[in-house]
């Protein structure tokens, strides 16, 4: 934290001043108020002059200094916000693939949307309450010395207060924790519902997945309850203490007074640092709650830069100029969770060349890509392209020279334009019209009344499948990459659709590299080399008319 720290250094200070002025202020501000009570009830109208304007200039001051105290919060906590998160943020993009499939994206999102809050937010307590309990503690010094009775009365009563919340929060934090974990689970899963609400609808389970939300959301629900009647008791059962407190004051006050061994003025003054004085635990234990939220945000923020729980994207130093697209994978072994996927696999493919892997679902051919873009670093064996092994790669060479166009690319919800200029290099209008021209999609973007800055909604809703693939062939093309991984591209699409993405497949073929996974053998028909996978190995290799002849496990997945 010491990093964000030094980055809100000068507001920081500032902060501090005003913070100190302020504490200055509300020690004062009882003394005047007791003078001017004396003199207006002794009828003194010259000294209650005096005491009324010397009241007015302190409370101005105290109103200009608070608001001047928020300004520069407020600039101290968006700094803290803005960069933590933006810190966090670029950490998940460099985490392993591997954290986001055991870790769900709705208790990423949860650290990121709440942990910074509850550090900046310490910021805003620590400055208030440490001031507080300065001017608070000076409070109780000065009662100390007006009278030392009423003084040890105070101190008795705050050490009586502090135990019973000393316990009480212990409590309180037990529940607070529960609440936190199930907002996480419930993140998660109203993320889940808005990402699959199509899905949800169209399968004719929205009455299920309400039960779902339902039982997750009213367990936060009954948890939040049981949080603001944990704080309700504590605070009333801390306001009875105090009530008991000021009667047992007033009675001694009075006692005091009709002995002479108070003065009026002095007694007025203690009555009214007595609300700041009682606040010395409050603001002592509200400090301590809001260090534990910080702890805790500390700790879960540090957990995401922490490499052992969730391990980074490593890369090598070496630089590729001028690819070419050979690529070789030298009896490659691979599992998940200690289930090897893939065994002993080799193949190569050569510039240029256009191969396909084909095989039953679960056979080990997404995977093969996986490893090829270095999704998942920990296999056996190598992984070369132009005979430099990928893991010796840098993180440039290797993510430009590879693009992959899945089933279902993930479109931003930005104007295509945008969404075509989301690359790296600067890339020009023409650029973009002659790669969606190649890609068959350029004639329905004119068409629009938009056209190129015609706005496509969250994950491209309004571009149709076909639509969305055609987007991501033109995307790779503008990427310039020389290798490109089409997986299972047009195995959702009608047969016309796929026609027009195969035939835009085909006019890129001679100058790219592509590997493509299908499940419709009709469309790799053509391939220069087709690898046939079946449990994670190879058990077949050639032309789809060599394996037709030779291979009769491939001329059974064909038939099928």
């Amino acid at each position: 934290m010491k990093k964000y720290m030094k980055q809100v250094k000068k507001p920081l200070i500032i902060l501090l001043i005003f913070e100190l002025t302020a504490s200055i202020i509300n020690i004062f501000n009882p003394i005047v108020n007791a003078k001017l009570l004396t003199y207006l009830t002794s009828f003194d109208v010259n000294k209650a002059y005096k005491y009324a304007i010397v009241l007015l200039f302190i409370s101005t001051s105290s109103i200009l200094v608070n608001k001047l105290t928020i300004t520069f919060l407020r600039k101290v906590q968006e700094k803290i916000n803005y960069s933590i998160r933006f810190d966090m943020l670029q950490r998940l993009l460099c985490m392993k693939t591997k954290n986001f499939d055991e870790t769900s994206s709705g208790e990423f999102q949860e650290r990121i949307k709440s942990d910074p809050e509850d550090i900046s937010m310490v910021f805003s307590i620590v400055q208030y309450n440490v001031f507080n309990m300065i001017t608070e503690i000076a409070m109780l010094c000065y009662v100390l010395y007006l009278n030392i009775y009423i003084g040890l009365i105070f101190i008795v009563g705050l050490i009586v207060i502090y135990f019973y919340e000393k316990y009480a929060f212990i409590e309180f934090e037990k529940i607070n924790n529960e609440y936190k974990k199930q907002r996480e689970k419930n993140g998660t899963i109203l993320n889940e519902i808005l990402k699959g609400i199509r899905d949800i609808k169209l399968l004719g389970i929205t009455k299920k997945i309400n039960n779902i939300a339902s039982e997750s959301l009213d367990k936060q629900s009954k948890l939040d309850t049981k949080i603001t009647l944990a704080d309700t008791n504590i605070y009333n059962t801390t306001d009875l203490m105090k009530a008991i407190l000021t009667v047992v004051l007033i009675v001694l006050g009075i006692f005091l007074i009709n002995n002479k061994a108070l003065t009026l003025t002095s007694f007025l003054i203690i009555f009214l640092y007595k609300t700041e004085i009682f606040s010395l635990i409050w603001s002592y234990t509200s400090l301590k709650e809001y260090f534990t939220k910080y702890k805790v945000a500390v700790k879960r923020i540090n957990e995401l830069f922490d490499e052992k729980k969730y391990p980074i994207e490593k890369f090598g130093t070496k630089k590729l100029e001028n690819v070419k697209g050979n690529i070789e994978f030298k009896n490659v072994s691979f599992g998940y969770k200690k289930k090897e996927i893939i065994h002993d696999i080799s193949l190569k493919v050569k510039e240029k060349e256009n191969i396909a892997l084909v095989g039953k679902s679960g056979s080990g051919k997404s995977t093969i890509f996986n490893l090829l873009t270095k999704a998942y670093d920990n296999y056996k064996g190598a992984i070369t392209i132009d005979g430099i092994d990928i893991k010796k790669l840098d993180h440039k060479s290797l993510r430009d020279s590879i693009s992959i166009i899945s089933q279902n690319p993930y479109i931003f919800n930005l104007t295509i334009k945008d969404n075509l200029k989301l690359l790296d290099r600067n890339v020009t209008n023409k650029e973009i019209v002659e790669a969606c021209k190649i890609a068959r999609i350029h004639d329905y973007i004119i068409a629009l009344p938009d056209k190129y800055d015609t706005l496509l909604g969250e994950g491209g809703t309004t571009l149709s499948g076909g639509q969305k693939q055609r987007l991501a062939i033109a995307r790779a093309l503008l990427k310039q990459s020389k290798i490109l991984l089409f997986d299972e591209a047009t195995s959702a699409l009608d047969n016309i659709t796929q026609n027009e993405i195969q035939e835009a497949i085909n006019d890129i073929s001679k100058d790219y590299t592509i590997i493509t996974i299908a499940h419709r053998l009709s469309t790799i028909e053509g391939s220069d080399r087709i690898y046939l996978i079946e449990d994670g190995s190879i058990i077949g290799e050639g032309t789809h008319k060599e394996l037709l002849k030779t291979n009769k496990h491939y001329k059974e997945l064909y038939k099928k």
